[in-house]
């Protein structure tokens, strides 16, 4: 009996409840009151709600798949048989049970079952809870599709049975019902899904299909555009596909033995005859005071092949630091000698900076690097749709490839969505920071290691029509961005 009553639920001191008749009342006496107050300056706030949390735990043990879902044991999708959506409650009683949230436990052979389950039940959990659950969900999700797809197709038929395999319709309403924390993983499945238009093996009928469920999931912003242009070009005929298999080349294999071992032995004379008067040139071209006399013959023709071999790099290389502060640079420089000098002010600034450090200026309202051209007034051909969703402001600086050409640049602050035009062949850097200076020698008042790693990737656009880019990361994390199609190649 004493049990009994230490579990009921009454209600709390001094806060009594509104019965039907009295309520008219109330809101009345409430509407003289904030009309009254208003006209002295007052302004309305909320208070939290405050409920006993015995509440909360009548309601889960009210609902059978709740209360599994919050002991970990998640076996069937969430029935709401309380009316637990439609309570006035349902945000504070979503902050109580983000704490019980459980890890996501995959059923064998039942990956996208198991997780479909799983997401049904966050219409009663907080969305900051859900978050938490990207890393390792994000894992797991990556490790099945690698599972489910084989690259090793090797004809139109297995190239099918791969695809219908990957795109499989629980997989499809998996991702559907994927929530907006999650959105980085389709985006991610999405664009590994139009590669597989490139496969040679991919006819039409394939591309339509691999379209049509694309389309049938609620596509985010920065990958719709691409999907709809790819859609109707599919259906206008004007889509890129591998209509046929690549032929395979019938092989005389005795003829082709012979060949080789005359070949073989042609070489062999050459090099021999090569060999012979290159240690003799290499002897004679030697000075008494150089390095090389450390070196056999053998040894220098190996270094001095190795050297006419090398190729001068794009990317800038920064090595230790010496004693007196300064970092040593070795790359290829820009042709475009504007492009060169403000790459050089940007290096130079930083670097001044980092062993001499000075107050920085003012951060600004303006988008455009300083001695740079608007990006907005690049006369390309090909529109770039970037969704800036990081913590980072990101300086898009970008140029073409030719002595004299004007230097462009645009900031697109963080939550920001731009669009802007290049041509093939556009050179272009992506640097993330905080507080724009707008300065060309420190573009930005707070950075970190990210701007300094983004300073050394040089990009250069494919060309195409019409592409879209997503910048993500947290602060002080790690910064990237989502480049659909692969429009943006890394120089080497």
């Amino acid at each position: 009996m004493s049990q009994s009553k230490q579990n009921k639920i009454t209600g709390v001191r001094g806060m009594n409840d509104m019965l039907p008749a009295e309520a008219p009342l109330w809101a009345h006496l409430e509407q003289s009151i904030q009309s009254l107050v208003r006209a002295y300056g007052y302004q309305q706030i909320r208070t939290p709600i405050v409920e006993q949390t015995a509440l909360f735990n009548a309601w889960i043990e009210s609902n059978s798949s709740l209360l599994s879902f919050l002991q970990g044991n998640v076996t069937a999708p969430f029935k709401d048989s309380s009316m637990l959506l439609k309570n006035a409650l349902l945000p504070d009683f979503k902050r109580y049970t983000a704490y019980f949230l459980p890890s996501f436990e995959p059923r064998e052979e039942d990956f996208w079952g198991a997780l479909t389950d799983y997401m049904s039940y966050f219409c009663v959990v907080d969305a900051a809870a859900v978050k938490t659950t990207l890393p390792f969900i994000s894992s797991q999700v990556t490790r099945q599709n690698d599972l489910e797809f084989s690259l090793n197709v090797t004809s139109p038929d297995s190239f099918n049975q791969a695809i219908h395999a990957f795109l499989a319709p629980e997989k499809i309403s998996a991702y559907s019902m994927f929530p907006k924390e999650w959105e980085v993983l389709r985006i991610q499945f999405i664009e590994q899904s139009l590669r597989l238009i490139q496969n040679p093996y991919c006819s039409p009928t394939s591309a339509g299909f691999i379209l049509s469920k694309l389309k049938s999931i609620e596509l985010p912003e920065a990958v719709k555009q691409s999907v709809n242009e790819a859609w109707n070009g599919f259906q206008k005929g004007q889509l890129n596909i591998q209509k046929k298999e690549p032929k395979k080349l019938k092989i005389n294999r005795p003829l082709m033995v012979r060949l080789a071992l005359g070949a073989l032995g042609i070489l062999s004379c050459v090099f021999l005859f090569n060999w012979v008067f290159s240690v003799e040139d290499a002897v004679l071209s030697i000075t008494p005071n150089s390095s090389l006399t450390y070196f056999t013959p053998r040894e220098r023709i190996y270094i001095d092949t190795t050297l006419r071999s090398e190729k001068p790099i794009r990317s800038t290389v920064l090595s230790s630091s010496s004693s007196n502060g300064v970092n040593y640079q070795i790359r290829q420089a820009f042709v475009n000698k504007k492009a060169e000098v403000l790459y050089t002010s940007l290096t130079n600034g930083l670097n001044d900076h980092y062993y001499n450090p000075k107050p920085l200026g003012d951060s600004t309202n303006n988008n455009t690097l300083e001695g740079t051209t608007s990006l907005a007034e690049f006369n390309g051909k090909s529109t770039i749709k970037c969704k800036n969703s990081s913590d980072y402001d990101v300086l898009i600086i970008a140029f073409n490839e030719l002595t004299g050409s004007p230097v462009y640049s645009a900031l697109i602050r963080s939550g920001a969505t731009q669009s802007y035009q290049l041509t093939k062949g556009s050179q272009v850097l992506f640097l993330p920071g905080k507080q724009f200076s707008g300065s060309n020698k420190i573009p930005f008042n707070v950075w970190d290691y990210n701007f300094d790693q983004a300073m050394q990737q040089v990009y250069t656009f494919s060309g195409g029509l019409s592409f879209a880019v997503v910048f993500r990361g947290d602060w002080g994390e790690e910064f990237s961005f989502t480049n659909p199609y692969q429009c943006f190649k890394l120089n080497p």
